[in-house]
């Protein structure tokens, strides 16, 4: 009895499973794209065993200096790793590796020559910076004619300057930056606490959870589970679908952002933006412009419940190409995901299922807090950084309007025949989560919180280009032939 019990709700799995290979068979671009989301994952999954942070290992391995240092110096069968507890900055490029670290009270920078293979020590003295959201912090150090400057900006760009007898004999500002923190480890002098501020650190972080949370309850109060399942429906769409959203925009991200004009904060921000789909304004942008409700509604769902697993597994991949210890680990990010999206939107769509009188009536009053918290958040993060998003570097604007276009332009040409289909997947692929993405940063990064402040801008930046790139592309769809309901059933 009970055997048959299972067969029958396997059934409908089974009948599912037998049309996405029957569709696939027809397909051949479908087979295509699951093999490239299988080695995406395959690679995601392997380069954790095969990368390492080479400037931790350089230091932590490298010969003594003349006053060894506990940090430096592992115990027997200990492995040699620099700690980030007491490292205010360390980054190498292909002949350094530098370490800025506080020990008993003293500032101190480790060089380490890879060509030489030799290890100095030296003690420095700091000039920190006038205004610390836009001026550099200046680290030097002086044996013999020889003086050594390290400089790290709060842009996310850092360069270690050496000059013998008043000349520069080396420069380089083109540096692979691990750790770059604030507090008492950047200053001989400890960092006074600062009740007020980060009081006002944990009301935005809070803030920006209420929203996200308000966003998806109200987004989810308009569906059911019909509305949410369409999708599965329809295998080619599915697939298609997926890859547009969850694959090809940040396998076209990492490529992008290895340009080597992007410092490692603007890098990390569009990391973060392309890891992080699901903006609650689609559903909103695609019925402005007649998507097929179904369709919004199922997609919506689907992307907001697989990047649970879909955004640790981007992070994951983007920890290799970027600093190795910037990101936490993947179940941490799956849980903020969790509480912040999933649980929310499933939610609201339990009420609009079962309680649907209730949901109906919490629709517009929750809809209307939702729009409200959003239009906050964004007018406080708009006038914080307004000045910072203005003076975004034209190669940096150049790398996000590429972005945005081609994410625009691979939704519009997976997302079928039918206009109301292509239109709602081209913003599904290219509006982010920036609200997500921004509790990310605020959440994470805990070795690079020196440059937090410039990875938000350049969030907001990213938000903003992408909604300015998509003006065109609204007024082009307004004048496309709608697409009937019983037409949009059949792609």
């Amino acid at each position: 009895m009970k055997t048959k019990w299972i067969q029958a709700q396997l059934h409908p799995l089974q009948r599912y499973l037998s049309n996405l290979v029957r569709q696939s068979s027809k397909r051949p671009w479908v087979l295509g794209s699951l093999a490239i989301c299988t080695l995406f994952l395959t690679i995601g999954l392997m380069l954790p065993t095969l990368v390492v942070a080479p400037a931790q290992s350089v230091l932590a391995q490298s010969p003594p200096p003349e006053a060894p240092s506990p940090a430096l110096s592992p115990g027997p069968g200990e492995d040699a790793v620099v700690s980030a507890a007491d490292t205010a900055l360390l980054f190498e490029n292909q002949q350094y590796a530098v370490r800025v670290f506080k020990e008993n009270d003293q500032v101190f920078a480790n060089l380490y020559d890879k060509q030489s293979q030799t290890h100095k020590k030296l003690p420095v003295s700091i000039t920190p910076a006038g205004d610390p959201q836009k001026d550099p912090t200046q680290y030097l150090a002086t044996i013999g004619d020889q003086q050594y400057t390290i400089t790290v900006n709060p842009r996310g760009t850092s360069e270690l300057t050496i000059l013998k007898g008043g000349t520069v004999i080396y420069r380089q500002s083109s540096n692979q930056i691990t750790i770059a923190r604030k507090g008492p480890e950047a200053s001989a002098q400890p960092e006074p606490d600062n009740p007020t501020r980060d009081l006002v650190k944990t009301i935005f972080s809070n803030f920006a959870k209420l929203t996200i949370f308000t966003l998806m309850f109200s987004m989810g109060l308009r569906w059911t589970f019909e509305d949410v399942v369409w999708l599965w429906q329809q295998p080619s769409l599915l697939v298609r679908s997926l890859f547009s959203v969850l694959v090809a925009v940040p396998l076209l991200g990492v490529i992008l952002t290895l340009i080597p004009v992007l410092s490692v904060s603007e890098r990390l921000a569009i990391g973060a933006m392309i890891a992080c789909p699901g903006a609650p304004t689609i559903p909103f942008k695609s019925l402005k412009l007649h998507g097929y409700e179904k369709y919004i509604a199922s997609l919506q769902f689907a992307v907001c419940t697989l990047a649970v697993v879909s955004v640790p597994l981007v992070v994951m991949i983007l920890s290799q190409f970027y600093p190795n210890d910037a990101w936490v680990s993947g179940l941490t990010i799956a849980k903020q995901i969790f509480f912040a999206q999933l649980l929310p939107l499933g939610l609201g769509v339990l009420l609009a299922q079962y309680v649907p009188k209730l949901a109906d009536e919490l629709i517009e009053p929750i809809s209307k807090l939702a729009n409200l918290l959003f239009l906050l958040l964004a007018i406080v993060l708009l006038v914080i950084s307004l000045h910072k998003v203005l003076s975004t570097p034209l190669m940096t604007i150049l790398v996000m309007v590429l972005i945005a276009i081609s994410s625009l332009a691979c939704g519009h040409f997976l997302g079928g025949p039918r206009s109301d289909t292509r239109t709602t997947l081209a913003y599904a692929t290219a509006t982010r989560n920036a609200g997500l993405a921004i509790l990310l940063v605020s959440l994470n990064f805990p070795n690079l919180d020196y440059f937090k402040g410039d990875m938000i801008n350049a969030l907001i930046t990213y938000a903003l280009i992408a909604a300015i790139v998509a003006v065109p592309y609204t007024a082009w769809q307004k004048q496309s032939p709608v697409a009937s309901l019983e037409q949009a059933e059949q792609v």
